[in-house]
């Protein structure tokens, strides 16, 4: 039976925790089918958007006028039957990507997360490399009685030396 070259399974698990975290990362999450109420999914809609005067608060924290504003025209549409994610487009194209908690995924960040991706990659391929390298430079250590008689000459002559030093 061979064996498999310790290299290639590490590689192998890098490879396969990467692509673990792209899936979770990039894929989006499973909508919940059912009818909610208005006040649910204004409020699921709120929480997906951010004030476009405040740094940082969700709309659904934020006390200003505009997102006071902002959620009565969100309950507004969703009774007029629009559809969360008409809503959240409107918000976008109004205030632009700024405005959603969450921006979507556009060729910057693809380029960014790719080049980590890469990064990680090539230090998990170098490591293995080293490793692998190491662990074929060891040597095992020499069979007789001669391999530990000068270890062991050293060691007594050292706990000599103390004993007489006290």
């Amino acid at each position: 039976m061979r064996r498999v070259p310790p290299l290639f399974v590490a590689l192998l698990a890098a490879v396969l925790l990467v692509a673990l975290l792209l899936a979770v990362c990039v894929l989006p999450a499973p909508r919940v089918v059912g009818a909610q109420s208005v006040d649910k999914q204004a409020l699921s809609i709120e929480r997906q958007l951010m004030c476009p005067q405040c740094v940082n608060l969700r709309l659904d924290v934020c006390d200003t006028q505009l997102c006071q504003d902002m959620r009565a025209e969100i309950r507004t549409r969703l009774a007029a039957g629009e559809s969360p994610e008409q809503i959240m487009a409107m918000f976008e194209q109004r205030y632009g990507t700024g405005v959603l908690a969450n921006p979507p995924y556009r060729s910057f960040r693809r380029v960014l997360l790719g080049w980590a991706v890469v990064a990680m990659l090539v230090v998990a391929a170098g490591g293995g490399v080293a490793l692998v390298a190491m662990r074929r430079g060891a040597r095992p250590p020499a069979v007789g009685a001669a391999d530990g008689a000068a270890g062991d000459d050293w060691l007594d002559e050292q706990l000599t030396r103390d004993r007489e030093a006290r």
